[in-house]
């Protein structure tokens, strides 16, 4: 795996497990190497990544009522590290809710899906996943919704990137699924009820995919949490409370309300310690960058 130089910089933080050592903080996950963490396991790994509260709060309603990364959790050291794992994956997982907001926002909304491409703000890993052997500057893309009632933003349709829509047998019979077969946008059944996550990531896996990220809300990782197939959860954890008065005003990781690190059948493998850090709220705070991966 090639790392850029361009990425060398004098910050460093303090890993804490599974050895107490300073490690560079740009290109930390791409130390990671997610593609020779699939080999050891069954040929794909799988997973999540969120920023949270100390209460594992991931997002707070706006003016409008959409729910999103708060200001008090927002930071460009949590960011950078979304990115380069983001960079490693063969494909990403995302909702309808996120399409419609990019549609809309564009780089406003929190770009997770043209950001490598040329003049992206993220391009570097574009050029980054080119250099390892990467087909495309970004990953395909994969979105779970029961509801086909969303457009698909026309720059990735025609990015050349393969773009494929888990549903339920419903949808997949429905009109807007052969509008969308049309436009070249693949539409697989993956459920009765609801997107079953076990058929989702098997039909990923027989495509090829070996390194699978899910980029969305918790509902979807409810439904990987569900079917067991998620293998790492990273959360980056700022060391603050998101204050709020109605608690539907606020998302927490695990949709049951339970706490990550009580999460049964994980284990927490690494843990970095980061100070010093800027939120987007201007506070100066610190925060743990925190892995969590599936016991075998």
């Amino acid at each position: 795996m090639i790392l850029l130089s361009k990425m060398k910089s004098d910050k460093y933080i303090k890993m804490i497990l599974p050895e107490n050592k300073r490690v560079e903080l740009e290109g930390l996950y791409l130390h990671h190497n997610l593609r020779k963490s699939a080999q050891k396991l069954d040929g794909k790994i799988v997973i999540a990544n969120y920023v949270s509260d100390l209460d594992d709060i991931i997002a707070k309603k706006d003016e409008s009522g959409v729910f999103q990364v708060a200001k008090e959790l927002k930071n460009k050291h949590d960011w950078d590290r979304f990115q380069e794992l983001s960079a490693q994956a063969d494909v990403i997982i995302t909702g309808a809710g996120y399409l419609q907001r990019f549609a809309k926002l564009g780089e406003d909304a929190e770009n997770v899906l043209t950001q490598f491409e040329k003049g992206g703000s993220y391009e570097k890993f574009g050029d980054w996943r080119i250099k390892n052997g990467y087909k495309s500057r970004n990953p395909d893309l994969a979105i779970v919704s029961r509801s086909l009632d969303f457009v698909i933003p026309e720059l990735l349709l025609t990015s050349g990137r393969k773009i494929a829509i888990y549903t339920t047998n419903e949808g997949r019979n429905s009109k807007k699924a052969k509008e969308l077969i049309l436009q070249g946008v693949k539409v697989i059944a993956a459920g009765s009820q609801g997107v079953n996550g076990k058929t989702m990531v098997k039909d990923m896996v027989k495509k090829g995919y070996r390194v699978i990220k899910m980029t969305t809300g918790p509902r979807v990782l409810e439904i990987l949490l569900k079917a067991n197939v998620l293998d790492r959860l990273y959360v980056t954890r700022v060391n603050r409370n998101i204050s709020y008065k109605n608690p539907t005003d606020v998302q927490k990781i695990l949709t049951t309300g339970g706490r990550v690190a009580e999460l049964p059948g994980f284990k927490l493998k690494y843990k970095y310690s980061d100070d010093k850090v800027v939120t987007a709220d201007g506070k100066l705070v610190s925060q743990e960058f925190l892995v969590y991966e599936k016991i075998t």
